[in-house]
């Protein structure tokens, strides 16, 4: 080795090396963690319902207005004498000898006889979009937590 060799080596042997304490990895981690928890997670953050406020209001004044007039429009005909679900419970009830009951039902039931399936079938749908957005915004709740 020459000289400038040696006189580097001993220069080097004087300089300690900076190493990072024990506790290095403790301490990084646990700051990730702090910043990760003040943060809000991304999952679901832009979350719309499936079905708005204001669409949920138009169906249900949609609803109330084709009720109404489906109501009004049938007072004035007669029941339609289908064999549907509601005349055979109407005519198991006839057999029961109570009349009062028997009067009592069919006056309930001339509203529902009157309005058409498709009625039903507004009702039955709107109902399930409404349990499903109910569903999912408890999902996007529940999500929102962790």
């Amino acid at each position: 080795m020459n000289k400038l060799d040696k006189q580097f080596e001993e220069m080097m042997k004087e300089i300690k090396i900076d190493s990072p304490s024990s506790d290095f990895t403790f301490k990084v981690m646990s700051r990730i963690q702090a910043e990760a928890a003040v943060q809000k997670p991304h999952l679901l953050l832009d979350y719309k319902p499936v079905i708005s406020k204001r669409t949920w209001i138009i169906l249900v004044a949609a609803f109330i207005l084709i009720m109404t007039y489906i109501t009004l429009s049938a007072s004035g005909s007669s029941p339609a004498s289908t064999s549907t679900f509601w005349s055979t419970i109407s005519g198991s009830l006839n057999s029961l000898k109570s009349n009062e009951v028997t009067s009592l039902w069919q006056k309930g039931l001339g509203i529902f006889s009157s309005i058409p399936p498709i009625a039903y079938m507004i009702l039955i749908a709107t109902l399930a979009l409404w349990t499903l957005d109910s569903f999912l915004q408890q999902i996007r709740h529940n999500h929102s937590k962790v």
